[in-house]
């Protein structure tokens, strides 16, 4: 194993710490604090943005779940109504074909038609509407 020399290590550590030092001296103390100053002025805004964002999200998440509840209970009772309405124009036309009934067909048709046709999202304006009454019921 070979021996170092101890003049070198001590040449080695007198040259780090006159680099050390002159990196000292080269730093003002009034940048750094005005420096410390500016991060934690940006830390606190960027904090405060990150929670206005959360929040935001928050109130989103709400509005849609409290959406979600609303906009099923309206396609519940629309499509109760239709598939009432269905079951009707259902009979007519099975009572028309065994009967012979040309113009009941017809009716038993064009209604059916007419109820898959029609959007069922047309009417939501309205029922969100009445949703947000305390006094509206839903007739069954």
């Amino acid at each position: 194993m070979a021996k170092t020399n101890p003049v070198k290590k001590y040449d080695t550590v007198v040259k780090v710490a006159k680099v050390g030092s002159d990196v000292v001296r080269a730093i003002n103390p009034m940048a750094v604090i005005t420096e410390t100053i500016e991060y934690l002025r940006t830390r606190e805004e960027e904090q405060t943005k990150r929670e206005h964002i959360w929040s935001k999200r928050d109130v989103l998440v709400t509005a849609l779940n409290n959406e979600k509840d609303v906009l099923l209970a309206y396609f519940d009772y629309r499509f109760k109504e239709r598939k009432a309405t269905l079951e009707q124009f259902y009979d007519i036309l099975q009572r028309a074909s065994r009967s012979g009934d040309g113009d009941q067909l017809q009716v038993a048709l064009t209604g059916i038609l007419g109820i898959i046709q029609e959007n069922p999202l047309k009417d939501f304006a309205e029922f969100k509407k009445n949703m947000s009454n305390p006094d509206f019921v839903i007739e069954l």
